[in-house]
């Protein structure tokens, strides 16, 4: 046998993926499971109905917009499913959570459309798009790669906030995976506020979140001198200000750690393990860490400030919420994968509950391209350079996997032969669908300067 073929162990494991997530369609099962082996064997679709021109889709065009309209998935199966993958090795479980918006600024059919924050400059010259925004939780196996497999994929809708919906992900994850193996997971700076450090209490979970650099915190309150008479009145709360922008009001850390990175050089970690949030009639303590990178340049960049919650029997260190904090990256390139490759955002779908749909077929994609990364062999173009088997990246596995596609088989049945579709009934009128007007609170003046709505 060929060195590059895959064993019969990389086979199994992932045919027995395929079969239980087809297990798990409940309504159209056979196309959109179709749709799937679709997006692996289409490298450049420039239209949704382009998908059923690859050899795996044995249906006509039509199939593919009426299977997103009219199928189901058990979706809390799909993400069990999903956990299921992740490696039980004994070490920490990284995972990263971001909100990816899917732009659908040309649709003012499709009734839940939000103000999203994005790359592109849609609306009045800044970084607003239009479209559905999609809160992501993703394994991230290793840092400094582009692997982010979602775990939990959950559309944030018009009346929800990104915290609340990241609260009920990182709720349905530490109470999914053993006590001995507690998450460890990473958020940007949308995250780092009291509401969402306060929904954490209680969760067995280690997270952390970038701060303003700005924010203002509080030091614990000093304890009373040994013998002294207790005063009158309520103890306090809060000690101190601690301001992050002002080096004057920082005590002395609880830990100071200096490392060198290969990737960012030498870094200096500040740790103060217990700061007080002002909230409405109670309190929060956090840890909050201090990282500057790249010390040796003549000109370092700014430091960050991260928020931690550490719901887990492991002390909280400066190296343990460093190494956390360096694993939310991969995300970022994730996110341009399932856009640019996976076609997150090629189909122009009527209701947002397709949309849904369509982003969960995609998260299966994910995971097949993880399963399959130990017996990819590099299918590189021409103009690109070799890597290593473990440097694979997802791309470079999807044109492997299409590839080899044929030797896993489909558990799709054939085709039924029937008769000619009767088509619109005659006499029935046709009616253009409503348009929907965006509604925004927060972002009035973005409203009034969106020239294309």
């Amino acid at each position: 046998m060929n060195k590059n073929e895959p064993t019969q162990t990389h086979l199994k494991a992932l045919t027995n993926f395929r079969q239980q997530a087809y297990a798990l369609f409940e309504q159209q099962r056979a196309v959109l499971f179709e749709l799937t082996d679709a997006i692996i064997q289409t490298p450049a679709a420039r239209s949704f109905a382009e998908l059923s021109l690859a050899p795996a889709c044995t249906r006509q065009w039509p199939s593919l917009y009426s299977a997103l309209a009219d199928g189901a998935l058990e979706l809390a199966g799909l993400r069990a499913l999903c956990l299921q993958q992740v490696p039980q090795t004994g070490a920490r479980l990284h995972f990263a959570l971001d909100v990816m918006a899917v732009r659908r600024l040309h649709s003012p059919t499709l009734q839940e459309r939000v103000f999203c924050h994005g790359a592109q400059r849609e609306v009045g010259g800044q970084g607003v798009i239009i479209g559905l925004p999609y809160s992501l939780l993703a394994y991230v196996a290793e840092r400094g790669s582009s692997w982010a497999p979602a775990v939990h994929t959950q559309r944030v809708k018009p009346g929800e906030s990104a915290v609340e919906v990241a609260l009920t992900q990182v709720g349905w994850l530490a109470a999914k995976l053993p006590a001995a193996s507690p998450p460890e997971i990473a958020l940007d700076g949308g995250y780092g506020n009291r509401k969402f450090f306060a929904g954490l209490r209680g969760l067995r979970c280690f997270a952390t979140a970038r701060l303003r650099n700005d924010r203002v915190l509080y030091q614990l309150p000093a304890a009373p001198p040994s013998g002294a008479q207790p005063k009158p009145g309520r103890p306090p709360k809060y000690g101190a200000e601690f301001r992050c922008a002002d080096p004057a009001t920082w005590p002395a850390p609880d830990e100071v750690c200096e490392l060198v990175d290969p990737q960012y050089g030498r870094v200096r970690l500040e740790l103060w393990a217990a700061l007080r949030c002002r909230l409405k009639g109670e309190s929060l303590d956090i840890a909050v860490l201090r990282s500057q990178i790249h010390v040796e340049q003549t000109k370092p960049p700014a430091p960050h400030w991260y928020g931690v919650h550490n719901g887990t029997a492991e002390p909280t260190s400066a190296r343990r919420v460093f190494e956390c904090v360096t694993h939310r990256w991969p995300i970022e390139p994730a996110n341009r994968f399932r856009k640019e490759r996976l076609y997150a955002e090629l189909p122009k779908l009527r209701t947002a509950e397709s949309s849904d749909l369509w982003l969960q077929l995609v998260q299966v994609v994910e995971w097949e391209l993880y399963l399959w990364r130990p017996a990819a062999t590099d299918a590189h173009l021409p103009w690109q350079k070799p890597l290593a088997p473990e440097h694979l990246t997802p791309g470079r596995v999807l044109r492997s996997l299409g590839a080899h596609l044929a030797l896993l088989g489909t558990p799709v049945a054939a085709v039924l032969p029937r008769g000619k579709a009767p088509g619109w009934p005659a006499g029935r009128p046709r009616a253009a669908p409503p348009r929907y007007r965006l509604e925004s609170k927060r972002r009035k003046k973005a409203l009034a300067m969106s020239k294309n709505e």
